[in-house]
């Protein structure tokens, strides 16, 4: 019985040999001291390692099982974290690029807008523009003829200017009342340039009230479109002594002197405007017109830019400036302002015939020809006129085509 036993626990440990390194060492001792302790059969041995067998392979099982679970889902936080890697990787270029295609898009309708408002506010006042264009055009013809100074440096600089009565409240109520009767007539005949009933008037109103500044300036105004440039600055005085502050007066003064060629007296009164009105667009003009007939290009370019400052649309500053820098041979800046002319008055004829010359300077033939030619086509009369003696187009009078043009 005992050698039986012995056998038992013999098979049992050989058994427990060949599993030994797929169960654990605690069902080992276990199935060890139950072989040692227990007398049973040897079925029943076999059975119980069997199923110490079946449940070892389940607990496999489900650890297997429990790996692959583990592996599948460390591999798709693996594969969610690199994606969030390579998201916040690239965030910062994709967001850049969004903010340039966003900057763009905003810079070209911003474009597209200030295109838009000055095409508005071209058609705007161009029918305002169109009333005194021919009037400068015939301005321009009678400058030409008596005054050859002026086609050399092509500056222009605005009239004088005519003010609406202002009645005083004092003195006797009849006579004050009859005097702007007459000055509202005197006022009536120079907008229908009938100058010499417009003296006449404004004569009455000063006979009978001597002391109103605006009817002496407006006075002065008519004397100097008849060309009475003395006595027209004897009508400006007036104006300035009863109004010492009167900056309209004091431009106008200017203006007459500038025509009569004393540049620096007309200066000093342009100045004496612009104390009285320091935005006075045009006596800033005015100014830079006086230092460019001195030569001084310098000084002129400084005075446009102030009358620019006060008046960015402001067609004879953007010209005349334009000018003043094609004296001190900055063509390129010279260029640009004509441009600037050019956008807000496109039909303005000298803006196109100075960048003709502007050009030709620079030896840019066919710029040169093709800018004339807008020239030519705006007021051919006048621009055939001076091409054919200006000094700045010596270097294309020789080429073909500014033959055919002047022909």
């Amino acid at each position: 019985m005992e050698i039986a036993t012995q056998v038992r626990i013999t098979k049992a440990m050989r058994l427990s040999s060949i599993f030994r390194t797929t169960i654990s060492p605690i069902a080992l001792l276990t199935i060890l001291v139950c072989a040692s302790s227990v007398s049973a059969s040897e079925p029943r041995v076999a059975l119980l390692v069997q199923q110490e067998f079946s449940q070892q392979q389940l607990k496999e099982e489900i650890r297997d099982r429990v790996q692959e679970e583990v592996d599948i889902a460390f591999g798709r936080i693996a594969v969610l974290l690199n994606g969030l890697i390579i998201a916040l990787t690239l965030f910062p270029t994709a967001a850049g690029v969004g903010v340039w295609f966003l900057l763009s898009k905003l810079s070209k309708q911003t474009t597209i807008a200030r295109q838009e408002i000055e095409s508005l506010h071209y058609d705007t006042i161009s029918q305002l523009k169109l009333l005194i264009s021919d009037a400068e055009t015939i301005l321009g013809e009678i400058q030409h003829q008596s005054h050859a100074a002026d086609a050399e440096t092509d500056l222009l600089f605005p009239d004088a200017q005519i003010q609406e009565f202002a009645p005083v409240n004092y003195g006797n109520y009849q006579q004050l009342l009859t005097a702007a009767d007459y000055a509202k007539q005197g006022d009536a005949c120079f907008f229908e340039n009938r100058y010499q009933d417009a003296i006449a008037a404004y004569d009455q109103a000063l006979k009978i009230q001597p002391d109103l500044a605006d009817t002496w300036n407006n006075r002065g105004v008519v004397l100097t479109r008849m060309q009475r440039y003395p006595e027209a600055i004897a009508s400006y005085e007036q104006a300035t002594t009863i109004r010492p502050n009167y900056p309209d007066a004091w431009n106008n003064r200017g203006v007459v002197l500038l025509e009569l060629q004393k540049y620096q007296d007309a200066i000093g009164c342009y100045e004496q405007a612009i104390q009285a009105k320091p935005d006075y667009a045009d006596a800033w003009n005015n100014r830079g017109v006086a230092f460019s007939k001195m030569q001084e290009y310098e000084q002129a370019v400084i005075s446009y830019n102030q009358a620019l400052q006060i008046k960015n649309d402001y067609t004879d500053a953007w010209n005349n400036r334009g000018v003043a820098l094609s004296k001190l041979q900055k063509y390129e800046d010279a260029i640009a302002s004509y441009d600037n002319a050019a956008k807000i008055r496109p039909d303005f004829y000298r803006i196109w015939y100075n960048k003709a010359r502007c050009y030709a300077l620079q030896g840019k033939i066919e710029l040169a020809i093709e800018n004339l030619k807008r020239a030519l086509n705006l007021n051919p009369n006048v621009c055939k006129e001076l091409a054919k003696s200006e000094a700045d187009l010596e270097k294309i009078r020789e080429h073909e085509a500014f033959k055919q043009l002047i022909s």
